[in-house]
């Protein structure tokens, strides 16, 4: 695919016209504003947005049918890491013998590989979610990505070891799993015990640590987020519909359902 050249002022892009083609997908960091022929149009922050090409700086983004974009990568967030195609290949539904298929993807074609999965890769392209064989995709990019299985495990110990802490106080502010925390002070501590830093409020946690994954993608060991608009609660995923966290003053540290009360804003993996 050519990219022509871009002019970026700020957050302000100028408009190319490219080919429709098979897209990942990504979500605005920020809001952003277009010009198109003259008019101006405004992405908003938290906006998904499909993805057609990138260089090692930006992200070629859509606009509408007709215009794509070049935006700065440090302006999208993505659920996992971006590779191509190295044939024409399926989508398979499960990593077994005789699997359906789901969907096809074009010899060049842009894949988000979300786990490694033995010589599988869970992918996502188009909005359909299944698998590929590695040797079908560029893998130089996923060199890091850490088998499913692995991650999974490690999740189930984070979610073990979290478990001691049920019935430990509520104190909001507090940063200490034997006198009492909040919400995120818990999500914190909890992940600090296993080498991984986050930030300390949920709405920071949310923004900047790990990456997002859908609730059908859910795993032991992910961090739920929770408020109406904004982000106001973050709770660790416990598996079996299930997560552990820093409630209340007058319930402390509990297990509920995942879907207790307040709506799930997102859900972000910090575990690798």
């Amino acid at each position: 695919m050519q990219i022509r050249k871009l002019f970026l002022i700020g957050a302000l892009v100028v408009s190319m016209v490219m080919p429709i083609q098979a897209a990942v997908y990504g979500t605005l960091k920020q809001d952003l504003y277009f010009d198109i022929e003259g008019n101006q149009i405004v992405k908003s922050s938290g906006t998904g947005v499909s993805i057609l090409d990138e260089d090692e700086n930006n992200y070629l983004i859509r606009i509408d049918e007709s215009n794509s974009d070049l935006v700065s990568k440090k302006f999208v967030e993505i659920a996992g890491t971006i590779t191509t195609a190295n044939t024409n290949l399926s989508i398979i539904e499960k990593v077994e013998q005789d699997a359906e298929a789901i969907g096809n993807v074009a010899e060049g074609d842009l894949i988000m590989a979300l786990a490694k999965e033995g010589d599988y890769y869970k992918v996502k392209v188009d909005g359909i979610v299944g698998y590929v064989y590695g040797q079908s995709i560029d893998q130089t990019k996923l060199v890091d990505m850490t088998d499913k299985n692995s991650s999974l495990a490690k999740g189930e110990e984070v979610v073990s070891y979290a478990k001691q802490f049920l019935g430990g106080r509520y104190v909001y502010g507090g940063n200490n799993l034997a006198t009492g925390v909040d919400c995120s002070g818990f999500a914190q501590q909890i992940m600090k015990h296993f080498g991984i830093s986050i930030e300390r409020s949920s709405r920071s946690q949310y923004a900047c640590n790990g990456y997002s994954v859908s609730q059908s993608e859910i795993q032991p060991g992910d961090l739920v987020f929770y408020g109406n608009g904004s982000v106001n609660h973050v709770a660790i995923y416990a598996g079996d519909g299930q997560i552990i966290h820093a409630s209340t003053e007058s319930t402390g540290i509990i297990m509920s359902d995942l879907y207790y009360g307040k709506p799930i804003i997102g859900i972000k993996r910090v575990i690798e």
